[in-house]
């Protein structure tokens, strides 16, 4: 996962999954898929940005060229945050949803606000 920040358009957000599939393709890797999240506000500011918009990819890599992919996502400029998780297992991909959760329940639609104290 990757996030740009609020001065990157939707051309850098194309460039920028394209340069990470480049960067994962060179190593040898293959990229499963990618998705834009969206644009979000930050729950804190970023290098003077207060919103970013979040990528998601996942790919298979060899471990010995996760430092090539790390160093790249450090020196992109448009790249203000990211994160590298390893899996064992494939993990399906997450659609955002733009439907508000529903206040008091979790996406398993179980009720997980807390008992009230008499």
């Amino acid at each position: 996962m990757w996030l740009l920040g609020a001065d990157a358009d939707e051309d850098a957000g194309v460039a920028s999954v394209e340069k990470v599939s480049a960067l994962i393709k060179d190593g040898g890797g293959e990229l499963d898929n990618a998705a834009l999240w969206g644009r979000r506000t930050l729950s804190y500011p970023i290098d003077k940005n207060k919103e970013g918009s979040y990528f998601l990819a996942n790919f298979k890599l060899e471990s010995s060229e996760m430092p090539t992919l790390e160093r790249a996502l450090d020196a992109d400029q448009d790249v203000i945050r990211h994160i590298l998780i390893r899996h064992d297992k494939p993990v399906p991909m997450v659609e955002e949803s733009d439907e508000p959760e529903e206040r008091g329940r979790d996406r398993g639609g179980r009720d997980n606000r807390r008992p009230r104290r008499s």
